[in-house]
């Protein structure tokens, strides 16, 4: 059935107000209060949006490393169905269990022509319902039915838009929807010519949470397009709370901070920037991951490898000595094999690339947050020659690497002269 079709079986319901099933239902339209009816819509005269709020970045993922979906095929259908099922299936097994027993109580909402705006998830599992043929037709025949508003005709895209927003993302998208598709969301409503402040009155949060969303997702997608995956927002999965972490302090950085080395806030915070996106491919821990990038303060000017220029140009030196090394396949030349599982092949690429730095990743991190705690307690100088005595006493001198590795004669000779200085300032 295509829109023409849909809309002209719509039309009859809203032609015979006498057959909704709900009526006098307000909602916010237009900028002001209009009342609508609810009617018992069969599914059929319906389609799925692809671009529902609860699936957006796994169809713009799809979608760029494939082709654009069409609710109307019947093969593109059952892949959304598939992508709103796997988003929370054990929320939806329950869901549907309810949606049997005790009916559709919530209604949705569709446009004129039969987009579901809101319902996508509750009308998908109807038609799962009416697909499983292990439930007998008795129990389950309500569920050819959604139970829905009809908007009015004149529904623009912006106004459609804001009611998605409203309904989808204002009432539970605090506890039911991935960070991701908020972010996402906020930046189709910016595209569409929201104010930041439209946007938080639909999203029922605070204006500076908009701004700070809309930052971190044009961070996010620098670092998709510095890994070839642009637009694969799938790629992005639980890493959050590193990206406003780093939002927050490049923002700072580039504004410059006080009291800290003559870094340059182009270079060395872009420098910065490429450094903390490899930890967060390679998913360092997020609260380790803060002492690479933390702005320093006046209590804690040894707050990260960057706060410190002896820490931070070792630091970067030898990551990209290390990363400079590294050759993987392109992102197109894995397109080109098509694999069964883009995404998947796409994290088996992040893994192997990963086992290949991993090591030296971690032995660069741990040699810098020595020489950084190192910096932070040199006003303590009894912790730090107490801490030094102690990790001297443990080597081993009868390891063979003891005479034999080229660099241990030198770090005995600087130990012998700081030796040397300490006890002349000392009068020893």
């Amino acid at each position: 059935m295509n829109a023409f079709e849909r809309k002209a079986k719509l039309k009859e319901f809203t032609d015979h107000p006498d057959t909704a099933c709900r009526t006098g239902i307000p909602i916010t339209y237009h900028g002001g209060i209009i009342t609508l009816n609810a009617y018992e819509i069969p599914l059929e005269y319906l389609v799925y949006n692809p671009y529902n709020g609860r699936i957006g970045s796994v169809v713009k993922s799809y979608e760029r490393q494939n082709h654009t979906l069409d609710p109307e095929d019947a093969d593109d259908k059952a892949l959304i169905e598939k992508f709103l099922w796997e988003s929370k299936p054990d929320a939806n097994k329950k869901t549907k269990e309810r949606l049997l027993r005790e009916h559709q109580q919530k209604h949705g909402i569709v446009t004129a022509d039969g987009i579901i705006i809101d319902g996508n998830r509750r009308a998908s599992l109807l038609n799962n319902i009416m697909a499983d043929s292990s439930i007998p037709y008795n129990e389950k025949g309500h569920c050819k039915y959604f139970i829905a508003i009809i908007l009015p005709e004149d529904a623009d895209k912006k106004e459609i838009l804001a009611l998605e927003t409203t309904y989808q993302m204002g009432e539970d998208a605090k506890v039911d929807y991935n960070p991701i598709e908020k972010y996402l969301k906020c930046k189709d409503l910016k595209d569409e010519g929201f104010t930041d402040d439209d946007i938080a009155s639909m999203m029922d949060v605070k204006v500076g949470e908009i701004r700070t969303m809309l930052s971190a997702l044009r961070l996010m997608d620098d670092y998709l397009d510095e890994y070839g995956y642009s637009g694969m927002y799938t790629q992005l999965d639980k890493n959050e709370d590193s990206f406003l972490k780093l939002d927050s302090a490049l923002k700072k950085y580039k504004a410059g901070v006080p009291s800290m080395w003559a870094y340059d806030p182009d270079a060395d915070v872009s420098d910065l920037k490429l450094i903390a996106f490899d930890y967060i491919r390679a998913r360092f821990d997020q609260a380790l991951f803060r002492n690479i990038i933390a702005v320093p303060t006046a209590k804690k000017p040894a707050s990260s490898f960057f706060a410190k220029q002896e820490v931070w140009e070792q630091f970067r030196d030898n990551h990209f000595a290390v990363t400079d090394e590294v050759e993987e396949d392109s992102v197109e030349d894995i397109i080109a094999t098509n694999p069964p599982d883009l995404g998947r092949a796409l994290k088996a690429r992040d893994k192997k690339w990963k086992q290949e730095i991993g090591d030296e990743f971690d032995e660069n991190y741990v040699q810098s947050i020595d020489k950084l705690n190192n910096h932070a307690n040199a006003a303590k100088p009894l912790q730090q020659l107490i801490k030094a005595c102690q990790a001297l006493e443990v080597i081993d001198v009868e390891h063979p690497g003891f005479t034999k590795e080229i660099n241990v004669r030198g770090c005995v000779r600087n130990l012998d002269s700081m030796i040397s200085r300490f006890k002349e300032i000392l009068g020893m």
